[in-house]
């Protein structure tokens, strides 16, 4: 039965779908009509991808979309999004999957999901999560750390310098996960077929093996000193995001994962 990846026009998303198509099987791809920067589906039909084109929140297309699909990957959704939409979305796509018969559903949290502290994007991770928990098919939920990628909005904002001088405030420490790594695990996530059931559900955390504060890590990125704008266009709470303290606990995944500075060379190849 096909998998059906969401997100592809970001980083975490492309990977993951290249990932599953040298896996075997059947992949389609669902790409956001309503998103600035609308992806081109050429690339994914050279790959052997059946490509479906809409809205995230046309529940009718996305089912259509899902049918005989056995895995979800619900991999939209990054920092710089609304937060209403990223839970909106998610209902939507979930809702579609359950009316479909899809068997499993995978999606994208953030470290400090279970503790949002007001935090607006944050708090609608933790109610994506409550979504996933109270479904009636199996959900595997990835509380993923700060997460770069080559070609990847949300990355290409801090690297254009959105953060700078956010590091003056103090705080701000991360274990950033480089989008290949992520799109492993979800891809590995698909692999295994025959386990679980309709009560399986995961909420795994994963980060990569570094630990940096937010001006060790901004100037990574850029290249340069962190002086710049005090907050850039960042909405507020992906700002806020990057202030806090989002660490992985023991026992998360990751920490064989590729180091911030073999990520750092792979973006500016």
């Amino acid at each position: 039965m096909p998998v059906l990846v969401t997100g592809a026009e970001d980083a975490v998303g492309r990977s993951a779908v290249r990932r599953l198509v040298r896996g075997g099987g059947e992949v389609r791809v669902f790409l956001d009509l309503e998103r600035p920067d609308v992806a081109d589906p050429a690339p994914f039909r050279a790959l052997g991808c059946m490509v479906a084109r809409g809205a995230l929140d046309d529940e009718g297309h996305l089912e259509t979309a899902l049918e005989q699909v056995h895995t979800v990957a619900h991999l939209a959704g990054t920092p710089l999004d609304d937060p209403g939409h990223l839970l909106d979305a998610a209902a939507t796509v979930l809702s579609a999957a359950i009316g479909a018969g899809c068997r499993r559903f995978v999606a994208l949290s953030h470290l400090g999901a279970d503790d949002p502290s007001g935090n607006p994007w944050l708090e609608a991770c933790a109610a994506v999560e409550d979504l996933l928990a109270d479904a009636p098919l199996e959900t595997v939920v990835f509380r993923r750390a700060l997460t770069y990628g080559p070609d990847d909005a949300w990355t290409a904002a801090l690297v254009g310098g959105a953060a700078g001088g956010l590091g003056r405030r103090g705080g701000g420490r991360h274990a950033p996960l480089f989008a290949d790594d992520l799109a492993g695990a979800v891809a590995a996530s698909d692999r295994e077929r025959t386990a679980g059931g309709a009560d399986l559900h995961l909420a795994v955390a994963i980060a990569g093996p570094d630990r940096l504060g937010l001006v060790e890590l901004v100037r990574a990125l850029r290249g340069e000193p962190t002086a710049g704008r005090a907050d850039g266009p960042l909405p507020a709470h992906a700002a806020d995001l990057l202030t806090r303290e989002l660490l992985p606990p023991a026992g998360a995944i990751g920490e064989s994962g590729t180091p911030f500075a073999e990520g750092l060379r792979r973006l500016g190849s």
